[in-house]
Parts: structure tokens; C-alpha cells; sequence
């Protein structure tokens, strides 16, 4: 039977993010399905909420924590490489990930590199670098159903991707793990000089020094969210120890003691002046967790 713990800092869990947040109310660490089911009985008899937690890189977890249970799937890792495909579990580190794509000669996927989540995080969000994006390889991806209580095998198609997004933002699915079809093979060389092209340009073009969850907002169409706050001068605008970076516009980076509603703070205030600006509504990439007192 699984350990659920009490009163685990949100903070400690998001260290790959903004390392900031209050006490999640129970904790459990899931290492397969049944650990996951486990979770999810768990919360329908207490009656409280469940989230579901990867590496933490895209959350930004309330100060006042999280009155529910945190479902942890990070150890649900196993990467399988086979001839033409890699079956990866929802919380295999997508460096992982692609790392074992380079060695087994695998193209498609070498401009991932650098993102910080899982893979489970990283096909919720349609996470994408560049020219790529995760759902380019996918093939089939295993879920456990949470209101039917089954675990079944979806396709791509199923899945509905779209610019940072999926199906799994709007349905009680969780996923368990993704397969990945791949049809070219390029020599491990030039794969890893690829992925070294990627890993120089983040780092000149983002703050990589400062705790952040990447990109706050998306872009808009036909336009860049980055440009637009550079243009409206909000570049190094700052609340308490939360800042818009002045490497990288649509980075809000945490200085050292930033917190969540420092960071919701900035969101707010990006957002109405880019209105006010540009008639254009910026929408957050980020995903919130607990309860905020700043509006947005």
C-alpha cells in the first residue's frame, strides 16, 4: 500500500519551476496505476480535490498551499527504446527521453532539449522547442480514465493537440505512459550537436539563472507574447522579488524570496496593459494550483 504524507511543501515539489508554494494537505508518490487509484479513492472519500504532479516546471503553486492530495507520478520513469519506437512513462524526464532518442539514432525529437518536465507534463501542454513539438512522434498513449475508473490506449488523433494544449486540460484523464513512432534515423552525432545548437541558444536567450516556468503566456496569433511586453516596456517590471527578466520578455523570474501572488501580481498587470496596449488578450501557459487572492 502506498504512503500518503501530510503537509508536503509545494515549494519543494516545484524546484524544477519557481520553487514556491505552501503545504499540499497529502502527498503520495505513485509508481504505477495502482498507486494512482489508490490516490484517487483517496481523495473521493475525504472529498477533496486531486492534482496531478510531474516535475513541477509549468505550476505555480499557491502560498497558501493545496487542501487536497498531490498525486506525484515522476517515478513512473521507465523509458523502453525499441527498434523504430520509445515507450516512455508519464514521468520520465523528457531530457531523459531525448537523450535515449539520440542514442538509438531517433530524429524528430533533438530540439526538446532543455525543457525541464516530464513527459506526462509535457503532453498535457503540447509542450513544444523550436520547430518541434512532443506530439510530433507520438503514436498511442495509455490513460487512466478517472471518471469510468479504466485504463485504456488512445491514438494521436484522439488526443485533440493544439498549440499548448490537449484533451487531457479538459477531461479527468491521467496518463501513464506515451509511445513514440519514429521513421528517420540520423547518426548520434549530428543528433547531439543539434540538441548543443538548442541547449547555447536557450541559455543567450533566457534567464536560465533564476528559478521560472519558462514561458508565462502564450503567443498570440500571428504575434510573439515576448515582443509585445518588450514593446509595452514592461521588461524588468517587478513585484516584490518576482520580475519580468530582462533577458527574455515572457519570462517572470523569481529573484530568490518571490511569491505566488507576487508572480499573479505581474500576470495581472502584463495582461492589462497589453490590452490596454495592443487590444490583445495574453493567456498564461502557466497552470495554477491552490487558491489565489490576485485576480487575473
Amino acid at each position: 500500500m502506498p504512503e500518503i504524507v501530510k503537509k508536503v511543501s509545494l515549494a519543494e515539489s516545484t524546484r524544477a519551476g519557481y520553487q514556491i508554494g505552501g503545504e499540499a494537505d497529502f502527498y503520495l508518490t505513485a509508481h504505477n496505476v495502482s498507486d494512482i487509484k489508490f490516490g484517487l479513492d483517496f481523495a473521493r472519500d475525504k472529498n477533496i480535490p486531486y492534482f496531478v504532479l510531474g516535475n513541477g516546471c509549468n505550476v505555480l503553486a499557491s502560498d497558501k498551499g493545496f487542501h487536497g492530495i498531490i498525486i506525484d507520478t515522476r517515478r513512473i520513469d521507465e523509458i523502453i527504446v525499441s527498434e523504430n519506437s520509445i515507450k516512455a512513462g508519464a514521468g520520465a524526464h523528457i531530457s531523459s527521453f531525448v537523450r535515449e532518442a539520440a542514442l538509438a539514432g531517433f530524429a524528430g525529437v533533438e530540439e526538446l532539449a532543455g525543457i525541464p518536465g516530464t513527459i506526462g507534463g509535457g503532453i498535457v501542454m503540447n509542450a513544444g522547442a523550436f520547430s518541434q513539438k512532443i506530439s510530433d512522434k507520438i503514436s498511442q498513449i495509455c490513460i487512466y480514465d478517472c471518471d469510468s475508473g479504466l485504463e485504456r490506449i488512445v491514438s494521436k488523433e484522439d488526443v485533440q493537440f493544439e498549440y499548448r494544449s490537449s484533451i487531457f486540460k479538459k477531461k479527468n484523464y491521467i496518463i501513464i505512459w506515451a509511445n513514440f513512432l519514429f521513421t528517420l534515423k540520423v547518426a548520434y552525432g549530428v543528433l547531439v550537436s543539434r540538441q548543443n545548437e538548442v541547449l547555447e541558444k536557450r541559455k543567450k536567450s533566457q534567464p536560465l539563472e533564476y528559478r521560472s516556468c519558462g514561458s508565462v503566456f502564450k503567443n498570440p496569433p500571428d504575434s510573439y507574447a515576448g515582443k509585445l511586453i518588450e514593446q509595452a516596456g514592461l521588461k524588468g517590471f517587478s513585484v516584490g522579488d518576482a520580475q519580468i527578466s530582462e533577458k527574455h520578455g515572457n519570462f517572470i523570474i523569481n529573484k530568490g524570496n518571490a511569491t505566488a501572488e507576487d508572480i499573479r501580481k505581474i500576470i495581472a498587470e502584463v495582461r492589462k496593459v497589453i490590452v490596454s496596449d495592443f487590444s490583445t488578450q495574453l493567456e498564461p501557459e502557466l497552470i495554477f494550483l491552490g487558491e489565489f487572492d490576485t485576480k487575473i
